[in-house]
């Protein structure tokens, strides 16, 4: 019987693979071993001279040039994003205690925010259909846009066939979309973001020192002034600091109002003469890096800088188009008020005089805002009047530093913003008596409450303007402006002439709030029968009347001032505000015109002479769209106002012609050719309002409905009118 064989013993091997180490199984010593050859992975052996804890010295150094590499990579991307290429802070901030600098640079990423809504920031118009919906309320423009739209679809012209686009289907109480959409008509060119734009974003990075100091000294030239509540020397001194010590101690709230300063500042600033895409691209930077600071922040922390920044954070959003994040921002801004007791005229007692000054412009600056944006967005306003109890911004403390003008002039920022602080006083009541307080109650007033409630506004706002702004060294425009007029201001009053013309602005916008509301009850007569008796009505009409001729003058003055301003000088664009504010204020004087124009055709064959006014002034909504055009060329927001003014006021034309008629057959060329860009502007505007494709349209519009569905898409058979509608359409009717 033959003995096995004997079992040979295994091969000693004197150093394992560090695979077969890490995984503590037996390695053959081979290269590469055995096991890793079974596994497919890469088979090292460590350096004999190094011991087991230190593991393969050669691994760690290709580890680290592979870091390296990485490194460079994402520097290159970063120089590739814009102008922004300087280095991150070398320091860790903290909300209480500032850290020691520390020897290697910190690169903290932050999330970088890529939303976006059909709705713009000062709530100027809604362009898409989404599932997300806001309320706007009353006295927003897009609910003024519902009367336009309805009365315009029961407009009708003697000798010419009647255009008719239905009502816009609404949820009820003013519900829009404003979910995260593009809007359509309005071509978009990928940009250098659109390709780059990082998932994080270096939330300690700077701009170079002498960009930084440029943007600073910008903010405290414009926006600075019209809200004055952040003292400039003071803030001016703690970045000097912040620089002298190497940004080792810093606060990270104090960073992000930097930030946000640095934000606002590039996007509403034209005279770096760069396009608004870089302006843009470059805001959007900071933005995102203030918001990567300060976001957690604003929902754990509340303190005066906080609600700082909050209030520019807010400014900053009505010019994009993130409604949603400008509403939320405002209320975070008042809660974070409350906590520390800005409100309080007792808590504010305790503080030095500047800081009491600050505190309260700051609350004032809350203020301001919830009103602005009760206004735009037509909501509920989150600061009654009764809260307001401190006394207004007083004129002795200096919050701007002296410029290039003479001292009286660099000063007036506090009679400014007392200036500004009455007139929205008279803003709350007109949106409480006048619009229900934006509750959207369909509660209708009588004739006579609403003509009541007209003319106690106005006589406030009469009182306004010719005693408390004069005594407060300001002046309002009634008239006209002409481009010659603004050409001959002084250079060295460059300061009180934007308060003149912004308070101007704002005061004709308030008197045009305020005349609306008969405005709209004469354009809701359209589609509904009116209850008035005839006798009510011989007195309530010429009060109708008067409101709409208060409308078109002031109307009328603010495109004037816009379009004389943008007329002129790079130099003279300064004395207009933000050009988010400029944009609303505009295209809302625009609307009313062409609200006033609808009014005049209903009654202008039994008195012509009556609307002579409103006649006269048509040629002013081709003024508005000449000025937002001059105002910011390239804007993307502007773009989609202009484009829908203009699509208005091709439809306006062909309501008021009776010479191009809209019959498809025996149409001359010429004929044919207007026809069809009628046509494509009132598909246009059914894009906007999402209206159906229904039989009546068809007959009205003169198209064969069957031939019509037979060839384009089945989604306008029984669907809401898609935006892939407007290319389908237009390539039909071309």
């Amino acid at each position: 019987m033959t003995s096995p064989a004997p079992r040979l013993k295994r091969r000693r091997v004197p150093l394992a693979c560090s695979s077969c180490r890490q995984r503590k199984s037996r390695c053959t010593g081979e290269s590469p071993c055995s096991m890793c050859k079974d596994l497919q992975v890469e088979c090292i052996y460590p350096d004999e001279s190094s011991n087991n804890l230190t593991g393969d010295k050669r691994y760690i150094l290709r580890l680290e040039k592979r870091l390296v590499g990485i490194e460079r990579t994402v520097q290159q991307l970063w120089q590739a994003k814009g102008p922004i290429t300087s280095s991150p802070v070398a320091a860790q901030p903290t909300d209480d205690v500032a850290q020691k600098r520390q020897s290697d640079t910190i690169s903290e990423l932050g999330e970088v925010d890529y939303s976006e809504n059909a709705i713009d920031g000062m709530g100027a118009m809604n362009f898409t259909d989404e599932k997300e919906c806001g309320f706007f309320g009353p006295s927003s423009n897009i609910a003024f846009m519902r009367y336009l739209s309805r009365a315009m679809s029961k407009t009708e012209s003697n000798d010419v066939s009647r255009v008719v686009t239905p009502p816009p289907v609404r949820k009820r109480g003013g519900m829009e979309s404003v979910g995260q959409t593009q809007a359509p008509g309005v071509s978009q060119e990928p940009t250098a973001v659109d390709f780059i734009a990082p998932r994080h974003v270096n939330i300690y990075a700077l701009p170079p020192e002498d960009r930084t100091r440029t943007l600073i000294e910008q903010y405290f030239e414009k926006t600075g002034q019209l809200l004055p509540f952040i003292h400039e020397i003071s803030f001016r001194e703690t970045y000097l600091q912040m620089r002298l010590r190497g940004f080792s101690k810093i606060r990270r709230t104090w960073l992000g109002l930097l930030n946000i300063i640095l934000a606002i500042s590039t996007s509403l600033s034209m005279k770096d003469g760069i396009s608004p895409e870089e302006r843009i691209q470059e805001s959007d930077i900071y933005y995102q890096r203030a918001n990567s600071l300060c976001d957690r922040e604003s929902k754990r922390n509340a303190s005066l800088e906080m609600v700082q920044y909050l209030l520019i954070l807010g400014q900053y959003l009505q010019g994009t188009q993130k409604s949603i994040q400008a509403w939320t921002t405002h209320g975070l801004a008042i809660s974070a008020a409350y906590q520390i007791g800005l409100h309080s005229p007792d808590t504010n007692q305790g503080y030095s005089p500047l800081e009491c000054e600050i505190r309260k412009r700051t609350w004032f600056g809350c203020v301001l805002l919830d009103r602005t944006l009760s206004m735009t967005f037509g909501r509920p306003c989150s600061i009654p009047e009764s809260y307001i109890q401190l006394d207004l911004p007083s004129q002795e403390i200096q919050m701007l530093s002296s410029g290039s003008e003479d001292g009286g002039s660099s000063q007036l920022d506090g009679a400014f913003f007392t200036a500004a602080i009455k007139l929205y006083v008279i803003l709350y009541h007109v949106l409480d008596s006048c619009y229900g307080q934006n509750l959207g109650l369909q509660n209708s007033l009588s004739a006579a409450d609403s003509m009541s409630h007209i003319l106690d506004g106005q006589r406030r706002l009469n009182e306004w303007r010719t005693q408390l702004v004069p005594s407060l060294g300001l002046h309002i425009h009634e008239h006209l402006m002409t481009p010659e007029e603004v050409k001959e201001i002084d250079p060295r009053y460059t300061i009180k002439q934007r308060f003149d013309i912004v308070l101007s602005v704002r005061y004709h916008n308030l008197r045009i709030l305020l005349h609306r509301s008969r405005l709209e009850s004469l354009l809701k007569a359209f589609w509904l029968p009116s209850d008035i008796s005839a006798e009510d009505k011989r007195i309530v009409m010429p009060m109708g009347l008067a409101s709409v001729h208060s409308c078109v003058e002031s109307a009328s003055s603010i495109i004037a001032m816009v379009n004389s301003i943008t007329t002129s000088t790079a130099r003279h664009h300064e004395l207009l505000g933000g050009w988010n504010y400029t944009l609303y204020y505009t295209f809302n004087a625009a609307l009313v015109i062409v609200g006033c124009m609808i009014v005049a055709w209903k009654d202008r064959d039994d008195s012509p002479s009556t609307w002579d006014t409103v006649d006269k002034s048509r040629g002013y909504i081709e003024k508005a769209i000449g000025a937002l055009r001059r105002l910011d060329s390239g804007n993307r927001v502007i773009a989609r106002c202009i484009e829908y003014l203009s699509q208005v006021v091709l439809i306006l034309d062909t309501l008021s012609k009776s010479s191009v008629p809209l019959g498809i057959g025996g149409d001359s060329s010429m004929q044919l050719r207007q026809r069809k860009l009628i046509l494509k502007s009132w598909v246009r505007l059914i894009c906007h309002f999402k209206f159906h494709l229904t039989d009546k349209i068809c007959v009205q519009l003169q198209i064969d409905r069957i031939r019509t569905i037979q060839r384009l898409p089945v989604c306008f058979q029984n669907s809401g009118v898609t935006f892939s509608l407007l290319n389908t359409l237009t390539h039909y009717l071309t």
